[in-house]
């Protein structure tokens, strides 16, 4: 929602539209990038040493905040302009400016969020069914993303934006109750002489750093997360400017990738992936991109709908077997460590990628975008196919995994 409006409200009287939309999307992706970094810095120590249901608690919390305050900015909408670098007559406006801050309060929750809620799974959930139950979780939340952002697509229209964030603020509002009930002791296994919060810092890193395997996993998810974050965020554009449709076709594309990941997280489990995950990590990861080569090609919203509900179901496969794999190789007691060092390389560069998916719309234009995101997708896959390392940690084989079926 916030997207579109910047997309669709950002110089709306000027000549070239759609490149000033473009660098209007690369500071909505810049804002989030340093507290994003930083909390996923201590996101993963935090969830290894205190209470993890406290934690999932405040990061509810604090999205509810980010989503309350962002509608009063859209309520008051202040129309000042202020000049800003870049191309010529380049502005930012004053809403815009008060947008930037929220947007990063959000998204410094979801970075709290998931380390945490990742490491909680196996505690309440047995080894072996850790597929079935990430599944499961994963595409419940997907749903519901995807009817909130079809919601969107038919109410930001005639609602308006500070009408439509109740949605999203209702579905933080459930979550905040469902968190109230949760009775489950889901806090980390403590293991040796407590350390200073650096030293657990630092131990999460260097079990990482000794384990190539896992860490070419991790830079492998940088990777898919940074080129995943290019072409999701340029999608506004991609339907205003290549498309020409309007928010209706927007919602439908998002929800499009938002049910494809959901049927992917669970579909996912009707493959024999066990015998070999790595290998078919780097086949799904290969097949996501070439669903996005798809979009330079056609000016059809069905086509784009069924590329890119393609796209969203390779992104579920690919994302449940990578958090079952960790999940299963990982002990516990160092479980938010290592998901949030993948929080640092990966997802904290998901505002990166928003940002430099911006910068190359406005230069290359949004085809050339796709053409070099799907392309570049694909050929991590094979680049993945070919590391040794990863495709033992992935199976188990790793001399420092953890045997499946252990705790």
């Amino acid at each position: 929602m916030v997207a579109w409006t910047t997309v669709s409200t950002y110089g709306p009287s000027l000549a070239h539209h759609a490149a000033y939309a473009a660098w209007a999307l690369a500071l909505l992706g810049v804002s989030a990038t340093i507290p994003t970094l930083v909390m996923a810095l201590f996101s993963g120590t935090l969830a290894d040493r205190t209470n993890r249901r406290r934690l999932l608690r405040l990061s509810n919390a604090l999205a509810l905040v980010g989503v309350v305050l962002l509608a009063g900015v859209f309520y008051v909408f202040p129309r000042a302009r202020f000049a800003a670098p870049g191309p010529a007559g380049f502005f930012v406006p004053e809403w815009f400016l008060w947008v930037l801050p929220l947007y990063a309060l959000v998204a410094v929750s979801a970075a709290l969020t998931r380390p945490t809620l990742n490491s909680s799974v196996p505690q309440v959930v047995p080894k072996e069914a850790l597929g079935h139950a990430n599944g499961v979780i994963l595409s419940a939340g997907l749903v519901a993303s995807g009817v909130g952002t079809l919601s969107v697509g038919f109410l930001l229209t005639p609602w308006g934006p500070v009408l439509t964030l109740l949605i999203p603020l209702a579905f933080f509002e459930v979550a905040a109750i469902a968190l109230a009930t949760l009775e489950s002791d889901v806090t980390g296994t403590r293991k040796g002489v407590r350390r200073p919060f650096t030293g657990d810092m630092w131990e999460g890193l260097r079990y990482l750093g000794r384990r190539t395997g896992l860490l070419e996993m991790t830079l492998a998810s940088l990777g898919v997360s940074f080129f995943y974050a290019v072409a999701a965020v340029e999608i506004p554009l991609y339907v205003d400017d290549w498309l020409l449709q309007g928010a209706l076709v927007l919602g439908a594309l998002t929800f499009a990738i938002s049910i494809g990941t959901a049927l992917g997280t669970s579909a996912v489990n009707a493959v024999r992936y066990d015998r070999s995950p790595g290998l078919y990590l780097a086949v799904f990861v290969a097949l996501t991109g070439l669903s996005l080569l798809i979009l330079p090609f056609t000016r059809s919203a069905f086509v784009a709908l069924a590329a890119l509900a393609l796209f969203g179901f390779f992104i579920g496969m690919l994302t449940t077997i990578y958090i079952v794999v960790i999940q299963r190789n990982v002990p516990n007691e160092l479980l938010g460590r290592v998901f949030a060092a993948d929080e640092v390389g990966s997802f904290a560069l998901i505002p990166v990628g928003q940002s430099v998916g911006g910068a190359i719309a406005a230069i290359r234009g949004i085809a050339f975008t796709y053409w070099a995101t799907g392309g570049s997708i694909a050929v991590l896959g094979l680049v993945m196919a070919g590391l040794k390392n990863l495709r033992r940690f992935a199976s188990g084989k790793d001399q420092y995994s953890v045997p499946v079926g252990t705790t």
